[in-house]
């Protein structure tokens, strides 16, 4: 097709076009409206082109468990070429105002939704569909120049509480300086979880330091040994060298209920997957307005065999794929 330009054409000056066929022109008119057409069904045939596997993603993983999640998302980017994610961090709290905002459509965190969170979705009528992909637990930590080895949930009420408020107090610990609690802010999954299950209607002690991440608890219980501190069991892998994991007790969970003492439980997957340990919760992942694209193809990974592996390599435990606990002998 030859190329005609308009501009030549007399038509903005009002004289006579010369030397031009107007059947010519009438053609690359229709040709012109033809390929315009063209172009516009192609842009709408790319825009529902998104698939389980091809097409992009933004969501948002709470803080205290984003380690795991976010090697989910890498690896489910590897196996589709086609996926693009942004998997970005916040607090639980901060993920699901975002989602029920509509401003992602894909969220997970720690907890279930609390009551204030489940009347807005009732008045405003929202589907919210949840799925549990993993069980994990949070994690109660010092530095290890503290002695303590163990504490049962009594003793860390009393800690988290103020009614304790020296190391001398309590039983196997050699520090005398005051305690210090170190944890994510009051909209972290962390925080939400420890008032819920340990502090219950009780407030927070006086002595608490804030930290916007997992790794400024880190830094933290490293610069001041008097501190105790709390993160998701995803982060342990990153956990420094001069830092240790403490084991809880709860005297309404044995393992033998035969014994008339108290057992003490590390965040060890074997126990968390048997709710031995005390402070274990599950992993969601929270979605609105996802449709059929990559969201649910996201979702459909993180709940499969292959993100279920993930889930165990990284020392958490499976929702959606049965567990075989494997004793090993020691010598």
């Amino acid at each position: 097709m030859e190329y005609i330009d308009l501009s030549h054409c007399g038509l903005n000056s009002g004289t006579k076009m010369k030397n031009v066929n107007l059947n010519s022109l009438k053609g690359f008119v229709l040709s012109f409206l033809i390929l315009i057409s063209a172009v516009a069904l192609s842009s709408c045939s790319n825009e529902k082109r998104e698939t389980l596997t091809s097409g992009s993603l933004t969501m948002i993983t709470s803080e205290d468990v984003f380690p795991v999640i976010d090697i989910q998302v890498q690896d489910f980017q590897r196996m589709y070429e086609e996926v693009k994610i942004v998997n970005r961090s916040a607090s639980s709290r901060e993920a699901i105002v975002e989602m029920l905002n509509d401003s992602v459509k894909l969220i997970v965190c720690a907890r279930e939704l609390n009551e204030e969170e489940r009347k807005v979705i009732a008045q405003n009528n929202l589907e919210v569909d949840s799925i549990k992909i993993a069980y994990d637990g949070v994690a109660v930590i010092v530095n290890k120049k503290n002695s303590l080895t163990k504490l049962d949930i009594d003793g860390l009420q009393k800690l988290l509480s103020g009614k304790i408020q020296r190391w001398s107090e309590v039983k196997g610990s050699l520090l005398s300086s005051a305690v210090i609690v170190a944890m994510g802010d009051p909209n972290s999954g962390v925080h939400e979880f420890v008032k819920k299950r340990v502090l219950g209607n009780m407030q927070l002690t006086s002595s608490f330091y804030p930290c916007a991440t997992s790794s400024e608890v880190f830094t933290a219980l490293q610069e001041h040994p008097n501190m105790i501190g709390f993160v998701g069991t995803s982060w342990l892998s990153k956990m420094p060298e001069e830092i240790k994991t403490l084991d809880i007790g709860d005297p309404n969970i044995k393992q033998d209920s035969t014994l008339s003492e108290m057992e003490y439980f590390s965040p060890h997957q074997a126990h968390i997957y048997r709710k031995y340990y005390p402070l274990t919760r599950t992993i969601y992942i929270y979605s609105h307005n996802v449709g059929k694209g990559v969201g649910l193809g996201f979702t459909s990974f993180a709940a499969s065999s292959d993100g279920q592996k993930i889930i165990v390599s990284n020392g958490l435990v499976p929702a959606t794929m049965p567990v075989r606990l494997v004793q090993l002998n020691t010598p």
